[in-house]
């Protein structure tokens, strides 16, 4: 079998690109060919890992996998009427956050989401990497989608090692972004530092622009000055240091599509409060202290202050935190994928 793979863009750091060159070793263990492309690559990307999609001369029956995250140019073209063909959503964030602060990203939403909808009734089959992306094609398209989650390789992580010690640590990863509401992760933080002085920050993530990270930087200083790490790009190893040092995760997105670092939080113990937003509720499960509508900074505080001090709930938290990741079994995953892309084939 041979099945190839179009990525809209593909970075270096890039959660997609490593999902689809995921898939890729995954079919060259199962002995599938192929190759890989995308609409745009960014310096650092090897060209002959993933190659230009001008370079896709696809005959018409072949069999090609389309991770979209955001409008490409061409797609409409190679995938109109393509019965072999799985369309995977990784999920486009909603325009309405970036108007206000970066209006050419709001449009790229914008064109993505309604290139998305075009896609999704052409394509052989459509999946989404969480129940919530799945359910936004069944809306655009009026057709079925199924749920393949991202693979995750728990094996390629380091050991969580020991609970950590030093200052209080409250950690978020994730790019540097209004829908993910680092602003609202700052002011939580400030709030509970004033209950525990030595409270530390850690924040991770590329900035969707300078000026974005500047307004999180002020916001950081003027509120908790000196107590807030920002972080645009970190080795791997400094990542899972971050992690292991962390007394807890916070994550309070507006929207999310999945949130690998929910995860990796997990298979670090690190102790998760999260807000229950789009797909953050179906990925943390009963695994983390899930956070309503009605909850405010104040409560955010409040409750850091609880899982951060009380030594039994983090030790509850931990445990639910390793058996939620049962549920993204890298085996059980894999073979979602190859039964969803056999199935197609055969048809």
């Amino acid at each position: 079998m041979k099945v190839s793979q179009v990525l809209c863009a593909a970075g270096p750091v890039d959660a997609v690109t490593n999902q689809a060159l995921a898939c890729r070793a995954l079919f060259e263990q199962w002995g599938w060919g192929g190759k890989d492309y995308a609409a745009l690559s960014a310096s650092g990307v090897h060209r002959r890992a993933i190659r230009p999609l001008q370079a896709l001369n696809a005959a018409p029956d072949e069999f090609m996998l389309l991770h979209y995250s955001g409008y490409a140019r061409g797609l409409e073209r190679l995938f109109d009427s393509r019965r072999q063909s799985v369309l995977i959503s990784h999920n486009i964030t909603p325009a309405r956050f970036f108007w206000d602060n970066d209006p050419l990203a709001a449009v790229r939403c914008e064109l993505g989401r309604e290139q998305l909808a075009e896609l999704s009734r052409g394509v052989g089959t459509l999946a989404g990497v969480s129940a919530y992306n799945a359910n936004e094609l069944r809306l655009m398209s009026g057709r079925t989608a199924a749920v393949i989650p991202v693979l995750f390789e728990r094996d390629g992580l380091p050991p969580a090692g020991d609970p950590p010690t030093g200052p209080p640590t409250v950690l978020f990863v994730g790019r540097l972004a209004p829908h993910k509401r680092q602003d609202l992760v700052i002011q939580a933080f400030a709030a509970y530092r004033q209950r525990q002085p030595d409270a530390r920050l850690v924040l991770v993530g590329v900035p969707q622009s300078p000026a974005h990270l500047g307004a999180l930087e002020r916001l950081a200083q003027e509120l908790a000055p000196g107590a807030v790490k920002f972080e645009s790009a970190v080795t791997p190893a400094r990542l899972w240091d971050y992690y292991r040092s962390a007394h807890v995760f916070l994550c309070l997105s507006e929207h999310e599509g999945f949130c690998i670092p929910l995860l990796e939080a997990f298979h670090f113990g690190v102790p998760v409060v999260a807000r229950e937003a789009a797909a953050i509720g179906e990925v943390v499960g009963d695994a983390g202290v899930l956070l309503g509508d009605d909850d405010g900074i104040i409560e955010v505080a409040e409750l850091l202050r609880i899982v951060v001090g009380d030594t039994e709930l983090r030790a509850e938290l931990r445990a639910r935190g390793e058996r939620r990741l049962a549920a993204f079994d890298h085996a059980r995953t894999a073979e979602k994928l190859r039964k969803q892309l056999m199935t197609l084939a055969a048809t």
